[in-house]
């Protein structure tokens, strides 16, 4: 397996950056057209949208949530367009996990490309300006495009989103544009890419799919065990191990700190629970109210119970293995860092 260096610049300026995602302009566009995919036509449909600015996906790495929204939910064929005006239709809504640890990975990912201050727009927003050391001053840059922050990314694949999934790393790039990285190369640098660097500092969750190389995997772990032995930041509060009691929905983006993941998954979950609520009372042509505060937690495996690898136990199980609900209590009876998602 081996990488590609693409050469470019990350903008920030009129984004929403988080702690696993942000924009890249490549140097050289052509050098995009090395990376082998299934997934090329959203990239293509990405990259023509944005004049040639793409979303990256940081690889390895799982920020919290400062401002996720569940898939649309179709309706039924037989339905069609059909309403009911007593029937309350569910909003998808936009959900962050608490705390200040989302926020602040983001903060740190944009003082590892060289931001020295960003001025957001609001809370989970966008970025209005930011100001960049030139010399001993700072420089404020409020124009989107035009803050050309140096840097390069390792890339060999992209995700069904059409982003590039990337090693992500600031400053000039040590090898020529579009040439290749073997794993073991990559390997010796990979404690300088921001990816690492958040993950190590305790700011974000491991999250690792099987087209990673164990040995980069290994890499990372090494960062998480850090981290944790320190008990630094997410993992001074991280209690989806010794099991959570969740009772109502708002304690996930309220006092609950759980694997991003398992969030997404809780908030989607609600959301679909809830829409097939409403899509059932309008063919019955009953009331209906969203139950904005359940979890429907005895329902969670009821649509998907993916396989994934366990590291540590060199087995295939299924989610439900290791995540157990045992009525209200939701624990995760593995480590985060020992799961490998099979996509």
């Amino acid at each position: 397996m081996e990488y590609f260096l693409i050469k470019g610049h990350f903008h920030v300026v009129g984004h929403s950056p988080d702690g696993d995602s942000l924009k890249f302009e490549a140097a050289n566009a052509a050098q995009w057209d090395k990376i082998q995919s299934e997934f090329r036509e959203p990239f293509q449909a990405n990259f023509q949208k944005e004049n040639g600015s793409v979303q990256l996906r940081l690889q390895g790495i799982d920020a919290l949530e400062t401002h996720y929204s569940p898939m649309p939910v179709p309706a039924p064929k037989e339905l069609g367009d059909k309403t009911f005006a007593g029937a309350e239709k569910p909003a998808p809504g936009k959900y962050s996990q608490p705390g200040a640890f989302g926020p602040a990975a983001t903060d740190k990912l944009l003082e590892l490309i060289g931001v020295a201050k960003a001025n957001w727009n609001g809370p989970h927003t966008f970025i209005n300006s930011i100001e960049v050391k030139k010399g001993t001053a700072l420089e404020t840059i409020s124009e989107t495009g035009k803050d050309r922050l140096e840097g390069y990314i390792a890339v060999n694949d992209i995700d069904q989103k059409g982003r590039p999934i990337s090693w992500a790393f600031a400053g000039p790039a040590p090898g020529p544009d579009g040439s290749q990285i073997p794993v073991a190369q990559l390997a010796k640098s990979l404690k300088n890419a921001v990816n690492y660097r958040l993950l190590a500092a305790g700011l974000v969750y491991p999250y690792f799919f099987m087209t990673l190389s164990a040995s980069l995997r290994h890499i990372l772990i090494s960062g998480v065990q850090e981290a944790i032995r320190k008990k630094a930041h997410i993992w001074s509060m991280d209690k989806t191990a010794s099991g959570i009691a969740l009772q109502q929905f708002s304690q996930l983006t309220r006092d609950t700190l759980l694997y991003p993941y398992l969030f997404r998954r809780l908030v989607t979950h609600q959301f679909k629970c809830m829409m097939e609520g409403y899509y059932d009372a309008v063919k019955s042509q009953k009331p209906f109210t969203p139950p904005k505060e359940s979890l429907f937690l005895d329902r969670f495996f009821e649509d998907t119970n993916p396989y994934i690898f366990l590291i540590k136990e060199k087995d295939f199980v299924r989610l439900g293995d290791v995540v157990r609900i045992d009525r209200e209590q939701f624990t995760l009876q593995t480590a985060p860092g020992n799961i490998v998602f099979l996509s």
